[in-house]
């Protein structure tokens, strides 16, 4: 069927059909930006380099930036949930160790083939949270960064205590866990209880924090938990090719919100 939610200034790129759902590819023909829709939801968009111009993903490869996640290769930055791979791209142009993992098995293909994806990044196609579960006792990582949906929604499992505690052990000493979360006026609690529960998963390792596109309303809010405190607002530090001031400007209106997680 057609894809009609996909603006009338778009050409279609590509379309797949996967057990998550039809995915659909397309370009602006004004500004050249790509994006990866699933269940009719923008879940990626960036240049054809793989360069985003979502705002979070801006403030997830700042704040990685700002700590020395991915610069052991034994200790990379792990990413579930693939999308276009922008921000694993991007820690690869910063000579960052990174690797993915996506359930879904047409991810790593349509991010390489559309989205500048390296071939060189580790991909492993499976649940995150099986991911963690299955490998050796040792293994550890600088970061663990959570951005998978369905729909606009995290599985409820990768926002659980098991998850969050497996992802606690499986941090390096001096590592952080992130996810990128979708808050609307109809889950107006979900980012808290978010935040609550990962707090009680990493307690011992530092603070819980939240930064957040618009306060009050619909948008992205990263949460971050770990040793995290010392963590500034990031400015624009990889430039999409064109919309560099939008882009620019959308993440300087994040903001860190107070966040009580002693609830």
């Amino acid at each position: 069927m057609p894809a009609t939610f996909i603006p009338d200034d778009h050409e279609v790129l590509a379309h797949y059909i996967s057990d998550q759902g039809d995915i659909w590819i397309s370009e602006d023909i004004r500004t050249e930006s790509r994006i990866y829709w699933q269940g009719r939801c923008c879940q990626s968009e960036s240049d054809a380099d793989g360069i985003s111009y979502a705002p979070y993903v801006h403030a997830l490869f700042g704040f990685l930036m700002q700590t020395p996640a991915g610069t052991r290769l034994d200790e990379p930055v792990l990413v579930i949930g693939c999308g276009g791979g922008s921000l694993a791209t991007m820690l690869d142009r910063a000579e960052r160790s990174v690797e993915l993992v996506d359930v879904n098995p047409l991810a790593f293909s349509i991010a390489r083939q559309h989205f500048g994806l390296p071939p060189w990044i580790a991909c492993h196609l499976t649940d995150g949270a099986a991911y963690l579960r299955g490998l050796p006792a040792t293994r550890r990582f600088g970061a663990i960064i959570v951005d998978a949906f369905q729909g606009d929604v995290v599985p409820g499992h990768l926002l659980g205590a098991g998850f969050l505690t497996d992802a606690a052990y499986r941090l390096a000493e001096d590592g952080f866990l992130a996810m990128n979360l979708f808050e609307s006026p109809g889950r107006a609690d979900l980012v808290v209880r978010a935040a609550v529960t990962a707090g009680r998963a990493v307690a011992p390792r530092g603070d819980v924090r939240l930064f957040e596109e618009a306060e009050g309303r619909e948008g992205n809010v990263v949460l971050l938990a770990g040793p995290v405190a010392g963590l500034s607002g990031p400015g624009l530090l990889l430039p999409p090719r064109t919309m560099i001031a939008e882009t620019r400007g959308a993440l300087e209106r994040m903001r860190f919100r107070p966040v009580d997680v002693t609830v």
